[in-house]
């Protein structure tokens, strides 16, 4: 038997039978605790993703505890529960939450409150070699509700634990519970609940990959990539609105542009009018994001862009930071009025109701039965196609605008690789894409760069005119410059990107991913 938990639901009838047969395998019980515990964990459930468990006690002080089957678990003592990384005190515990949720904020996944006794198992040198939890009088509820009085209340439930090296008492404990007709369950007592209460604990993932058939209709394929990507739209709409974290918004943006990008590319497929009107509405919303993600990102990077100026431009700094804040904080309230607007409410509607008549409409596009394979196959290599010829004529002299444009084109190559990609050699199709995304990442820092200092120099202009220290001008100079430098850096490197991107090893990749499909 593995050490990880095994979870009991007990009834009353049941209850006392259960800890005899617990007793009689030795384990013994403490007295009963009160106690409340709160599952931490990102939208995306990384934590749980991980086979971790990160969870706040309220004891009080609050207890943070990361736990999992394979790791010994870790605590800190803590005034409130953290949503970020930066909420914990420095040291190995907050590095490890960190490496796990990057800018994600930490949200209450599921709220649990419970009577617990603690049971152990010892062997004749009074080594622990099992333990066991019983909770009763459970309540629980999704760790959003602000209470829990109207949540159902599940019948009492033990959890047993082996210890790694003495399984043998665990398994014992586990099949006595079997013999009194209850049913094992392969999960910790919380994750139990979670299900009781409908809380999925792995969290929302953001794919944009459905299962598709290469022989199937054109269009029902490229309906249920688009009512993916609106799932994901929907999923992060309200966390984008309360601003939880800066993913939500990076998450419905790539959502709208994957959208917008398949439906340019199979046009072809489905109604003129979806098209156009769908089209429009979702250009607005992607048009309304943009500011805000910027600004998002350009706080992401804040530190790493200034950092290397030292302690003391950093300190000048901050005026310009809180102009970067002040700026975000409009950006984000202009999107914020727009994605509350009656109109946003009927573009997603509306949206929902077209793509539920694609594929029976009788004004679909002219290849709406075509195959799928054969639809998709000619739009990825016609976008490879256009990548290519494009790329060869970038230059050092080349306008700024004319290397955007390449990036964007890179970006809707790599949209349709990522919504078509079940019809894809998956060997093939990783090793072509880790090869597009060098190429990208190099398009992607030369952007961010343009953008950001063309802001940092509406900044400058606002600040000049301030009452700003000479402090602040020279360290906002060095900022400048150092974007500047970074800018041409990724200019420069373009070409030896885009000449390894331009070789015949990602043209047999290419050839290969595209072998399931059709000609």
């Amino acid at each position: 038997m593995p050490t990880g938990p095994s979870t009991f639901v007990v009834t009353a009838d049941d209850l006392g039978a259960a800890i005899d047969a617990l007793t009689e395998r030795g384990f013994r019980f403490d007295g009963p605790a009160d106690v409340h515990v709160t599952v931490l964990d990102t939208f995306d459930g990384r934590f749980h993703r991980a086979d971790l468990r990160l969870t706040v006690r309220d004891s009080p002080p609050l207890e943070l505890v990361l736990s999992g089957d394979d790791v010994v678990p870790a605590r800190v003592e803590l005034d409130v529960a953290p949503r970020w990384a930066s909420d914990l005190p420095p040291g190995p515990f907050r590095l490890r939450v960190q490496a796990m949720i990057d800018v994600r904020a930490l949200l209450p996944q599921l709220r649990v409150r419970a009577t617990r006794t603690d049971a152990v198992c010892r062997d004749d040198e009074g080594h622990v070699v099992a333990t066991a939890v019983l909770l009763q009088d459970i309540t629980v509820a999704p760790g959003r509700a602000t209470t829990t009085d109207d949540q159902p209340r599940p019948g009492a439930v033990i959890e047993v634990h082996g210890v790694i090296g003495s399984p043998k008492p665990a398994r014992r404990a586990v099949e006595a519970l079997e013999t009194l007709g209850l049913a094992a369950r392969r999960c910790d007592a919380l994750a139990f609940l979670a299900d009781a209460a409908g809380v999925v604990l792995g969290g929302f993932e953001a794919s944009a990959t459905v299962a598709l058939d290469p022989a199937m209709p054109a269009a029902e394929g490229v309906r249920d990539v688009l009512a993916n990507l609106a799932e994901t739209i929907e999923a992060n709409w309200q966390g984008t609105i309360d601003h939880l974290d800066p993913e939500f918004l990076h998450d419905l943006r790539i959502a709208v542009r994957r959208t917008r990008a398949v439906m340019t590319q199979t046009k072809s497929v489905l109604p003129p009018a979806v098209v156009t009107e769908a089209g429009e509405g979702f250009a607005w919303l992607g048009n309304l994001t943009g500011p805000a993600r910027d600004l998002d990102v350009y706080l992401i990077e804040w530190d790493d862009y200034v950092r290397p100026l030292g302690s003391a431009a950093m300190a000048a700094l901050a005026p310009v930071r809180a102009l970067l804040e002040e700026r975000q904080a409009l950006a984000h309230a202009a999107l914020d009025t727009a994605m509350t607007s009656p109109a946003a409410a009927r573009l997603m509607e509306t949206w929902r109701t077209m793509l539920g008549q694609v594929a029976t409409s009788e004004d679909r596009g002219t290849h709406a039965d075509r195959p799928l394979g054969q639809l998709v196959r000619r739009r990825i290599i016609r976008a490879q196609s256009k990548l290519i010829d494009r790329g060869r004529l970038i230059t050092l002299d080349t306008p700024a605008e004319q290397v955007h444009d390449l990036r964007k084109d890179a970006k809707k190559l790599r949209y349709l690789l990522e919504c078509f990609g079940s019809l894809l050699a998956d060997g093939p199709r990783k090793q072509f894409v880790k090869r597009l995304k060098a190429l990208q990442d190099n398009l992607g820092e030369h952007q961010d760069a343009e953008v950001h200092v063309a802001l940092i120099r509406e900044i400058a202009a606002d600040i000049h005119q301030g009452t700003a220290t000479t402090e602040t001008l020279l360290a906002l100079g060095q900022l400048t410059e150092r974007l500047e430098q970074i800018r041409i850096a990724a200019r420069r490197e373009f070409a030896e990107q885009f000449s390894v991107y331009d070789t015949s090893a990602t043209e047999h990749a290419f050839a290969a991913m595209l072998d399931f499909l059709d000609s």
